[in-house]
């Protein structure tokens, strides 16, 4: 049977929706970079650093806070597995920034977190109905 499957819906959401918000600062940070000479675009592999995030095969990232009266997290950030753009759209200043990509790939980040969003917060209004009936 597939890893996934061992996973509570809930706690596999929790975890993937900050894969998502990394994925989302690193494509701002690629389309930050867009005139910059050389520059070759990073992208976060959302399948790949979910699925070792499942299984705990990855070097989680402590959330740090900077002030005393910050709300200490509870959890850690995930371990992202990032790949290279290699794509070269064949610039004059050798970058391989395609505009039209990283446009694409925030559009489908984006909807990536609307429809996880959306499931977990049903999953919440779910549960908080089962303890008011109770």
């Amino acid at each position: 049977m597939h890893e996934l499957y061992h996973f509570d819906t809930t706690a596999m959401l929790e975890k993937a929706l900050p894969i998502v918000e990394a994925s989302h600062r690193i494509l701002a940070n690629n389309v930050a970079n867009a005139n910059t000479p050389g520059f070759a675009p990073t992208h976060v592999s959302f399948r790949e650093t979910l699925r070792q995030t499942l299984k705990g095969d990855h070097a989680a990232i402590s959330l740090k806070t900077t002030h005393p009266r910050h709300y200490a997290p509870g959890g850690k950030r995930p371990g992202l597995v990032l790949e290279h753009d290699t794509f070269g759209p064949g610039r004059n200043d050798a970058s391989k920034f395609d505009i039209d990509r990283e446009m694409v790939e925030l559009l489908k980040n984006n909807g990536r977190f609307n429809i996880l969003s959306s499931i977990l917060t049903k999953k919440y209004q779910q549960m908080r109905e089962v303890l008011r009936t109770q």
